[in-house]
């Protein structure tokens, strides 16, 4: 991984996921997706599976973005988005884009 590189080495390997995928700041669907995946890595699964008992991982990343892009109180959620793209500055490795 990229991320066991020390600071000041060169990757010659390709560059960030950030920068391959056009990420430019967080979306609702950066932030479902990783509640997705922190939610499996607590999960007593071994292997990947569209459910966890009667929990639907796409449907919770669904919901998520559903209720960030329509949320009643839309100062909240630019409030959301903007704390998460203030946080991809203070810890830049998630969203370097050199």
């Amino acid at each position: 991984s990229s991320a066991l590189i020390p600071d000041g080495e060169m990757n010659t390997i390709r560059g960030c996921n950030a920068k391959l995928h056009g990420m430019e700041k967080v979306e609702p669907e950066h932030i479902a997706y990783a509640f997705i995946q922190s939610r499996f890595s607590i999960a007593a699964r071994d292997k990947w599976h569209e459910t966890d008992g009667c929990y639907k991982y796409s449907e919770a990343y669904t919901r998520l973005i559903k209720a960030i892009r329509d949320a009643p109180d839309q100062t909240w959620a630019e409030s959301l988005l903007q704390w998460w793209n203030q946080l991809s500055i203070v810890f830049p490795l998630t969203l370097t884009l050199h």
